[in-house]
């Protein structure tokens, strides 16, 4: 009878290990997801993707070094793991220029969310990497 008890502690000691272990590493995995501040600004960006007529507007949740939320209304045009070429239009009153500027990178898709919500995009390279454009839209047009 006491073997058998002592099994059951055991085995309740393992359960609580095992959920102790799984919760760590998911409240880990959740501080590495937003190990790096984001920045909660309406930036104006445009994705292209191969097979694309023209490319598609949205603007900015967050944006972070490695990714940002994006929503737009055309997400019907992506699915989950497209590779895009992203460019960001940074205004004046935010970068100190005398006109807009664009960062332009390459990223995928590493979310869909609901009906004409948005995406997630995680950036290929950090954000600081990507290239200055000096006439974005005009590019993009």
């Amino acid at each position: 009878m006491e073997a058998r008890r002592n099994t059951h502690r055991e085995q309740d000691y393992c359960a609580a290990t095992d959920y102790t272990q799984e919760r760590t590493q998911i409240l880990g995995e959740l501080a590495e997801r937003r190990r790096h501040a984001r920045l909660s600004h309406h930036f104006s960006a445009k994705f292209c993707k191969v097979g694309l007529y023209s490319p598609v507007e949205g603007v900015t949740e967050n944006v972070g070094p490695f990714g940002a939320f994006i929503k737009l209304n055309e997400l019907h045009a992506f699915q989950l793991h497209d590779q895009i070429i992203l460019t960001l239009f940074i205004p004046p009153s935010f970068s100190g220029q005398e006109k807009t500027i664009g960062l332009q990178g390459p990223a995928r898709i590493i979310r869909l969310v609901g009906d004409n919500e948005g995406v997630a995009v995680k950036f290929s390279r950090p954000l600081k990497q990507f290239e200055r454009t000096n006439n974005p839209r005009k590019q993009l047009d």
